[in-house]
C-alpha cells in the first residue's frame, strides 16, 4: 500500500493539500496504531465542546492544557506581532526610494495591522485571566536577522512568504484546536487578523518579485534557509511545552509543515527545490539527530 493510499483520503476529507502528505506520513510512522486517531482528535471535534477553567483549557478530545502553557504560547505570538511592527517602523525611518514608493504605504499599514494583532492577543490573554509569558531568546534571533535585511523586495518576501507562512501555520492550528473550547475569544482573535486589502497587494507584489527574478535565486534560497533555520530553533524552544502536554509528535508535525509552507509556495513560483529534503535538513534529520 502506498503512502497516498493511507494518507490521501484523510487529506481529501479535511481539505489538506497533497504536499503535506510526506510530513503526515512521517508522523504516522512514529506511532502507526495511534497517530491518526490522536492527530485527528484535535480537529475532528464534531459537536463536542471544550471548556476553560482558571487552571486549564480542556479541548473536546479531553486533552487539557495548563494556563502556564497557554501563557507561553500567547506570549510568543504577542512578541512576533509586536516586534514585526517595531521593525517595520525602524525600516520606515529611511523612506524607500522612488522604485518602492508603494512599499512605504503598504508597510505602514502592515505595521498598524501587527499592532492590532498584538492588542488582540493581549485581550485574549486578559479574557482567559492569564499574564503573557516572556518570549524565549531563540525567537528573538529570528527577528534580529529580519531587521538586518536592507532590500525592500527581500523584506517583503521575508515577511509575506517565509515568516508569515511559517508562524501563521502555527497560528491557524492554535485557532482551530482551541476554538471549540473558547469560541468567543477565538472569533475576535482571528477577526482582526484578516485584511483582504493588505493580502491582495502583498501577494501580488511577491508573485511579481519571484516571477521576474527581482531577487537572485541563490540569494532567495540563502535568506529563506537562514530565516527558516532560525524559525525552527525558535519553535523547537517551545517543544518542552509539547512534552509536558504529551503532544510532542503532533507539534513536530506542525513544525515540519510550517517550515514546508513557504518553501512549497516558492517552489510553485518557480524556485527549484526539494521541499521535503530541505525541511529534513533544517530539522536535523540529515545529520542523524533525534528530535527531543
Amino acid at each position: 500500500m502506498s503512502r497516498l493510499d493511507i494518507i490521501g483520503p484523510i487529506l481529501e476529507r479535511y481539505g489538506i493539500p497533497q504536499w503535506v502528505s510526506p510530513f503526515i506520513y512521517d508522523y504516522v510512522k512514529k506511532d502507526p496504531i495511534n497517530a491518526v486517531k490522536k492527530g485527528l482528535s484535535f480537529i475532528d471535534t464534531k459537536r463536542k465542546k471544550g471548556e476553560v477553567t482558571k487552571k486549564e483549557v480542556v479541548l473536546p478530545n479531553n486533552y487539557a492544557f495548563g494556563m502556564n502553557s497557554i501563557a507561553e504560547i500567547l506570549g510568543a505570538f504577542f512578541y512576533i506581532e509586536d516586534r514585526v511592527s517595531s521593525i517595520i517602523e525602524e525600516w520606515l525611518r529611511i523612506a524607500p526610494g522612488h522604485d518602492y514608493v508603494e512599499y512605504e504605504n503598504y508597510f505602514q499599514k502592515l505595521s498598524e495591522n501587527d499592532r492590532r494583532h498584538a492588542r488582540a492577543i493581549k485581550n485574549l490573554a486578559e479574557g482567559l485571566g492569564i499574564k503573557l509569558g516572556e518570549p524565549k531568546p531563540e525567537i528573538k534571533g529570528v527577528f534580529d536577522y529580519l531587521q538586518s535585511i536592507s532590500s525592500w523586495p527581500e523584506r517583503l518576501v521575508a515577511l509575506e512568504v517565509i515568516l508569515k507562512r511559517t508562524y501563521a501555520t502555527f497560528g491557524m492550528v492554535f485557532y482551530k484546536v482551541f476554538y471549540p473550547a473558547s469560541p468567543e475569544f477565538m472569533r475576535s482573535f482571528v477577526k482582526v487578523f484578516r485584511s483582504e486589502e493588505l493580502e491582495s497587494w502583498g501577494s501580488g507584489e511577491v508573485e511579481k518579485i519571484l516571477r521576474d527574478n527581482v531577487i537572485r535565486r541563490d540569494r532567495l534560497l540563502e535568506v529563506s534557509t537562514e530565516l527558516l533555520e532560525k524559525a525552527y530553533v525558535s519553535m523547537h524552544a517551545y517543544v518542552p511545552i509539547a512534552k509536558r502536554e504529551k503532544i510532542e509528535n503532533e507539534v513536530y508535525l506542525v513544525i515540519s509543515v510550517a517550515l514546508a509552507h513557504p518553501l512549497q509556495f516558492m517552489k510553485e513560483q518557480g524556485l527549484e527545490i526539494d521541499v521535503k529534503k530541505k525541511v529534513d535538513e533544517i530539522m536535523g534529520k540529515k545529520s542523524g539527530k533525534v528530535h527531543g
